[in-house]
């Protein structure tokens, strides 16, 4: 059954008091509470404010946010309505997706059909998703949402990504998928979820870095695991590897946006210097090999072979 709310609990004063905040402060707001209790007049809201969605209105000099977004679309939809999809993955704090989604549109479910306005999907399943209450509003759960998002996306490449996000940043796991997808049995898109999900891996840091460790993994090179740590003879932190094979000591660092930075340059600068010296083979990969996994393939291989892999298992290793 979905989570109760907890909003009765809260002194009526204190919820007014937060109304109040909402409005003079740059939330969304409904405007008919708003004219009512008399905190604003039809004036000010010509003159102040603007419509968000029907119903729903915003400070003139407020820029929204992507949380504010998901607060506009939850007001429009009625307490009834459950936040769902992206915008339920940004609240659980997943990294990548969530943000994404929503700046498209904010996902709701509701029992009942509503045609909904610009930057609003409105989707209706036979029965109440089960749900958790975050800062008043009904969000699914973390485990129904990483099923929601993966089913939605037609790649397969994404759809692990999002669960490997879901798992990572967005509360978990997928022992809670799979047991949330087995009470969803039938449901459109959830067969696909559960023979995705034994590729999943929750130590993936970016969607690129689960993209790069599919290709690999279907190739016949050796296996590569997430996330190695390479440590020097006394036990200092050398480098953590987005991919490495411990056996044959080769390994891949995807170069990402956070790579750019100063800091992060000089320190990935370091450690490639380092590496060879304990014995590793370490390859670099752009966003631009990702497009062709034919190179990339025989770029790693390159690597392997250079440790001395021979192609069947055997060979030196490093």
């Amino acid at each position: 059954m979905p989570a109760r709310s907890t909003d009765r609990a809260t002194p009526p004063q204190r919820r007014e008091a937060a109304f109040v905040r909402a409005v003079h402060g740059g939330e969304p707001f409904l405007v008919k509470i708003a004219l009512d209790a008399g905190i604003l007049t039809r004036q000010d809201i010509r003159s102040r404010f603007r419509r968000v969605h029907p119903r729903v209105y915003v400070r003139k000099s407020t820029e929204l946010s992507p949380a504010q977004k998901i607060r506009a679309a939850w007001l429009w939809g009625g307490s009834g309505s459950v936040i769902c999809g992206g915008a339920a993955a940004y609240l659980t704090g997943e990294e990548y997706f969530g943000e994404e989604l929503v700046d498209d549109e904010v996902q709701l479910w509701r029992s009942t059909w509503r045609h909904a306005p610009a930057g609003i999907v409105v989707r209706k399943w036979s029965s109440a998703p089960e749900w958790v209450q975050y800062h008043g509003m009904a969000v699914t759960t973390p485990a129904r949402t990483a099923i929601d998002l993966a089913r939605h996306l037609t790649s397969d490449v994404r759809a692990v990504a999002a669960l490997d996000s879901m798992c990572r940043t967005g509360r978990t796991d997928p022992d809670a998928i799979a047991a949330e997808a087995f009470t969803m049995s039938g449901q459109v898109g959830v067969r696909r979820v559960l023979e995705l999900l034994p590729r999943v891996d929750p130590l993936a840091e970016s969607p690129k870095e689960s993209e790069l460790r599919l290709i690999m993994r279907s190739t016949d090179l050796p296996a590569l695991e997430s996330q190695v740590e390479v440590r020097d003879g006394v036990g200092a932190l050398v480098s953590r590897l987005d991919l490495g094979n411990r056996e044959w000591k080769v390994g891949l660092q995807y170069d990402g946006h956070e790579h750019l930075t100063r800091a992060r340059r000089d320190g990935d600068s370091v450690a490639m210097l380092r590496l060879p010296a304990l014995g590793w083979e370490v390859r670099r990969v752009t966003q631009g090999m990702l497009h062709t996994p034919q190179t990339l393939t025989r770029f790693v291989r390159g690597a392997f072979e250079k440790q001395g892999w021979d192609g069947q298992g055997a060979g030196r290793r490093g």
